[in-house]
């Protein structure tokens, strides 16, 4: 996709960047195709850094690269974990026959081993993967000299940097899904908590868990290490006049439904979408996942919401607040609420509640009402809470 720029003494085209979707399996490289996704990356069965993901290999694989590239639809294979010195056969004869099959890059976090490889085969088209953790325009050139065509940003890189790398080589920027709790490719604490290293595609997310500290006031367990998920939203214009080339959202573990709707968001603010289209498409996303609601990350600055210290599952959106009850007698419990609020459900819709930013429980649609909208719940719910 590209659009026409007018300067002072030219008129130039400028190609608009990409939105790259996951694809942990066959649906969701459907879904994301069918979204509007422009390229799809997913991982290979070997060496994948998600290796709880579908991923792919054999005939697997070289369907899904022939239905996208039907479609106009790019695929980058992810064989992006550190590779041991005896893997190293394996590795290359892996790559030449996930390349052969038609992948348009491969995915590649060890840069010395991309080097080896452009020698080789300069021919294959190589990414440099997020988890080598280039956050300045020093290891973009470093990158370039290996043989790298593009990098995939650390989350950690500012935006000013972002532009000095763009001149560089081709960029890719996170603009949705999961962050990291550490600097991109340094995080030991799956490896260190119970030997499952994240740099071999077998993080068990130890930081998604509770903790408290051992310090007076901090006694009561939260999520202290949980970043909230990335949505950078309509500051996406930011990263474009930086130069970025690919628009990438985080997510080869999540469902079909949620990838759809990430692609459809992005795709209708990459198109200049009206609010009322934007403000649709950014609710389905929500409703998809979202994970203590939103956070820009760190590109454009320190976030204040950065860490999801209370919740750390899907809350969907927030649609209101209960402002009353209806039978207060305990025996007729479970109690119906009124909710107050501008969202009309439909028949069979459920709530999450929130209470002081923590899940109090959950509630079913029972009935529509003047500004707003009755619930039922087993427990017993609050004015005030938030559903």
């Amino acid at each position: 996709m590209s659009e026409i720029i007018a300067t002072s003494d030219k008129i130039q085209e400028k190609t608009m960047p990409e939105i790259l979707a996951p694809a942990g399996d066959r649906v969701c490289a459907q879904s994301a195709v069918d979204a509007g996704a422009d390229a799809i990356y997913l991982g290979y069965s070997q060496f994948s850094a998600r290796a709880s993901a579908g991923n792919f290999d054999g005939d697997g694989l070289h369907e899904i690269m022939e239905s996208a590239h039907f479609s106009g639809v790019k695929v980058y294979v992810a064989m992006n974990t550190l590779i041991k010195q005896g893997e190293s056969a394996d590795f290359l004869q892996t790559l030449e026959h996930v390349w052969e099959t038609g992948a348009d890059a491969i995915i590649m976090q060890d840069i010395l081993l991309g080097r080896y490889i452009h020698r080789l085969r300069p021919d294959i088209r190589l990414h440099l993967s997020t988890q080598a953790g280039v956050c300045n325009v020093y290891g973009a050139e470093f990158a370039k000299e290996c043989g790298f065509s593009r990098v995939i940003l650390a989350r950690e890189t500012p935006l000013s940097e972002i532009r000095k790398i763009s001149e560089v080589l081709e960029t890719e920027a996170f603009v949705q899904g999961a962050l990291c709790t550490c600097f991109s490719g340094q995080c030991y604490f799956s490896s260190f908590a119970g030997g499952n290293s994240g740099n071999r595609g077998r993080c068990k997310q130890p930081c998604r868990k509770c903790y408290s500290f051992d310090r007076e006031g901090f006694e009561g367990f939260v999520y202290a290490l949980s970043p909230s998920d990335l949505c950078v939203g309509e500051r996406i214009g930011e990263l474009r006049r930086a130069g970025v080339s690919s628009f990438k959202i985080e997510g080869r573990m999540r469902r079909a439904e949620y990838v759809a709707a990430a692609v459809r968001y992005y795709r209708a603010l990459s198109d200049g979408a009206e609010k009322g289209v934007l403000s649709g498409r950014l609710s389905d996303l929500r409703r998809a996942y979202n994970r203590g609601d939103y956070t820009r990350g760190l590109a454009f600055g320190q976030a204040s919401d950065f860490l999801s210290r209370q919740v750390q599952g899907h809350i969907g959106e927030r649609v209101g607040v209960i402002a009353g009850d209806r039978g207060k007698d305990e025996r007729k419990f479970p109690g119906e609420y009124f909710v107050k609020s501008n969202f009309r459900p439909e028949s069979g819709d459920a709530f999450k509640i929130l209470r002081d930013g923590r899940e109090a429980g959950g509630a079913r649609f029972v009935r529509p009402a003047n500004a707003g909208f009755h619930i039922a719940s087993s427990v017993r719910l609050r004015i005030g809470d938030e559903v």
